[in-house]
C-alpha cells in the first residue's frame, strides 16, 4: 500500500479538498505550491510542502525524492502558451523525475468531454493525458464534469462590465470538488489504474440557468445577455459534449454550493 502522496497544486481547489482527505486516511501527505515553504506551512501545518514550478522543473526532483504516488493537480488555465509549458511540457518533467526516484503511481484529475470539444485546454488536457499514458510506472486518470468554484470565478469576470454577455445555452454538470476528492481517495486506496470511470454532478443545467442564482448571492445586480459562441466549441458545450447525464452522481447542488459559500441569497434578477 502507497504510504506517503504528492499533491501537485496541493494549494488550488481540488488540492486543498485532498489534503486532509488524505490525511484522515492515513496517508503521509506532501504538498507543493509555487509559493514559497514558510507561506504554505502557515496554511496547513499537517502537511509537509515542497516549493516547485512545473513550468521551469524547479523543486520537481526533490519533491518526488521519497514518495509512493502522486496525485497530480496542478493546471494552468490561462493563457493557453502557459497551459503548454504547464501541462503538457510540466507533466513529462514531473514524469521524468517520478520515474528516476521511483515513484509507483500517478493519478491524474482530467475533464469529461476534452476529446470532443476542440477547446484550446481542453486540447492541452488531452495532450497531457497521452503524456501520461506512455509513462513508465502506473498511471490512473479520472476525468470529472466541472467544478463550482471555476464557473463562480468565470461569472466573477463577466461581472465586471454591466452587462453580463454569457453562452446561456451552454450546458454544465457542476460536481464539488470536494465530492472528486472523495471518490480519488477510495481509488487510491484500492489501488485502481487504468482510466477510471467519468465523474459528473447530480444534475445537468444550462449557463442561463446557473447564472441567475449566483447573481442573486451578489451585493450586485447585473443585465445578463445572451452571448452566442459559433464553431465546433460553442456547438459542443451546446450540446452538452462536457457532461453525462446518464451517469449522474454527487448531491451538492449548485444552489447548494452558493449557500455554503454565499449565505442567503440577497437578490434577485432574471436573464433577458
Amino acid at each position: 500500500m502507497m504510504k506517503k502522496i504528492l499533491i501537485t497544486g496541493a494549494t488550488g481547489g481540488l488540492g486543498s479538498q485532498l489534503r486532509p482527505r488524505l490525511l484522515a486516511a492515513g496517508y503521509n501527505v506532501r504538498g507543493t505550491s509555487r509559493r514559497p515553504v514558510a507561506q504554505t506551512q502557515k496554511m496547513d501545518s499537517n502537511v509537509e510542502w515542497s516549493q516547485v514550478d512545473l513550468e521551469t522543473g524547479e523543486g520537481l526532483a526533490e519533491a518526488v525524492q521519497g514518495v509512493d504516488g502522486i496525485i497530480h493537480a496542478a493546471s494552468a488555465a490561462m493563457p493557453f502558451g502557459k497551459t503548454q509549458r504547464v501541462d503538457v511540457a510540466g507533466t513529462e518533467r514531473l514524469l521524468h523525475h517520478a520515474e528516476q526516484a521511483g515513484v509507483d503511481h500517478l493519478f491524474y484529475i482530467s475533464i469529461v468531454g476534452i476529446d470532443r470539444i476542440p477547446f484550446s485546454y481542453y486540447r492541452y488536457k488531452l495532450a497531457t493525458e497521452a503524456v501520461i499514458e506512455k509513462a513508465n510506472l502506473s498511471w490512473s486518470i479520472l476525468r470529472a464534469t466541472q467544478f463550482p468554484y471555476l464557473l463562480d470565478m468565470f461569472f466573477h469576470s463577466l461581472a465586471k462590465l454591466p452587462i453580463m454577455l454569457v453562452p446561456t445555452d451552454f450546458q454544465f454538470q457542476l460536481i464539488d470538488s470536494g465530492e472528486v476528492a472523495n471518490v480519488m481517495v477510495q481509488a487510491l486506496k484500492q489501488e485502481l489504474t487504468g482510466r477510471l470511470p467519468d465523474l459528473g454532478g447530480p444534475i445537468v443545467q444550462t449557463a442561463g440557468e446557473l447564472v441567475q442564482p449566483w447573481l442573486a448571492h451578489q451585493p450586485f445586480s447585473r443585465r445578463v445577455w445572451h452571448l452566442p459562441i459559433p464553431g465546433q466549441v460553442g456547438t459542443g458545450f451546446r450540446a452538452g459534449y462536457n457532461t453525462i447525464p446518464e451517469r449522474p452522481s454527487g448531491t451538492v447542488t449548485w444552489a447548494d454550493w452558493l449557500l455554503q459559500k454565499y449565505g442567503q441569497p440577497r437578490l434577485e434578477t432574471a436573464v433577458s
